[in-house]
């Protein structure tokens, strides 16, 4: 038999997001309910962390885990790249291994991920694997059932591995599926920012939350103030019970409560856009995260605000509070000319970053940071930035930006 028994925690992000997966699990392993020492994970190129699976790290990662795209645990890995011998491969190892569900009846679904290398179609790499699955689960006595609605666990199968040693994988989904899907938005503007990458901009920041207020000056539907209000506390974005996790032996015995990681912490954000119409779309999405009412009057403020006009005095009338505390950061995705922003041509969009950097002078020691598919942004926008980091929203390609103001 070809096939190994892998035993891995995978995380996948957008491309170059490995550093900061990286240091947001150790952040989250580190104040989580478990005494566990994490390692350091396997590189699979710029976009894939491997970690010895551990159940309590991957009940943190699926549990609280921002930057990921895909949390998943790996059981088996094949060299195959046709479905004959894929499915030789699978049925055996399938039908003894003690990692998958039991009981009486099961309810699945299988997704594929990167698989061009792969021989066949993803549609007939999905049917090979159902078919595996329904025959080994079935040896054990397992009646099961393909359901892509309502499914029990999702099992992912994908081509994975350096370019030098390719192989099939397949695993569990433990994350929820695609992670930049929180549920909090219930709203959106013009080419919102995938809450993943808008929680990778915030760690990329370097904010802390305890000393320095955030400010998006171009909020749109509030996805960047909703990931930094999260990140400030440790909140969950799933819960146990929306999981998998109750249904796999490994996850037996912990925590079916996610109380937040850093309690106590409290944020000050300021979520700003020049156009009215978008401050009931931030209230709702706000609303939506549980980040209105009475416990967040002195921690978010929502308001009408042009960042070409924007001065420090603006931001301590609107929350009194970051009086005193250290400069802040701003953190924005600002119209790339692509989708949105740019009507009255380049000039116009290259104008508006030119203004912008201009208004941001009046904030000395603050640092600003920024996803920007535009190649003459950090030209236009006039400071020098500290950091450039390639990425994509969807799929947008562009960079992350830090500057020193």
């Amino acid at each position: 038999m070809t096939i190994q028994r892998c035993d891995e925690l995978r995380l996948t992000g957008s491309g170059g997001a490995n550093r900061v997966m990286e240091a947001e699990l150790k952040r989250l392993v580190m104040r989580s309910p478990f005494d566990v020492r994490l390692g350091k994970p396997t590189r699979e190129g710029e976009e894939t962390l491997l970690y010895p699976f551990d159940p309590r790290v991957a009940w943190v990662a699926a549990c609280h885990h921002r930057t990921a795209s895909r949390v998943s645990w790996d059981l088996w890995s094949s060299p195959a790249v046709r479905l004959e011998p894929l499915f030789a491969d699978l049925v055996p190892a399938l039908s003894s291994d003690d990692r998958l569900p039991g009981g009486t009846s099961l309810r699945f679904s299988v997704e594929v991920g990167s698989s061009s290398d792969f021989e066949s179609s993803p549609l007939q790499l999905r049917g090979v694997v159902k078919n595996a699955l329904v025959d080994a689960l079935a040896s054990r006595g397992i009646a099961s059932d393909v359901d892509a609605d309502a499914p029990d666990v999702v099992f992912v199968v994908r081509r994975a591995g350096t370019p030098e040693a390719r192989r099939t994988v397949v695993g569990i989904d433990v994350g929820g599926g695609a992670r930049h899907k929180r549920g909090a938005r219930v709203a959106a503007g013009l080419a919102p920012l995938r809450e993943t990458l808008a929680a990778q901009l915030i760690m990329l920041s370097r904010w802390d939350a305890r000393t320095e207020p955030l400010v998006d000056p171009m909020a749109g539907s509030a996805t960047i103030p909703i990931e930094a209000a999260g990140l400030a506390v440790g909140a969950a974005i799933r819960r146990p019970a929306e999981l998998s996790l109750h249904h796999l032996a490994a996850f037996t015995g912990l925590p079916q409560e996610t109380p937040d990681l850093f309690p106590g912490t409290v944020a000050r954000i300021v979520a700003l856009d020049a156009d009215a119409t978008m401050i009931p779309t931030m209230v709702g999405n706000l609303r939506a995260a549980g980040l209105t009412g009475a416990a967040y009057e002195e921690a978010i403020v929502v308001g009408q605000q042009d960042v070409r006009t924007l001065t420090p005095d603006h931001i301590e009338r609107l929350l009194p509070a970051t009086r005193g505390m250290q400069p802040g950061v701003f953190c924005f995705n600002p119209p790339y000319g692509v989708r949105i922003g740019g009507e009255g041509g380049e000039a116009e969009l290259l104008d508006l970053y030119a203004d912008m950097g201009d208004a941001l002078r009046n904030f000395p020691g603050w640092r600003a940071a920024c996803f920007v598919a535009h190649p003459d942004f950090a030209y236009a926008f006039g400071h020098h930035a500290t950091l450039t980091k390639p990425g994509s929203n969807a799929n947008l390609r562009g960079h992350f930006l830090v500057f020193q103001l």
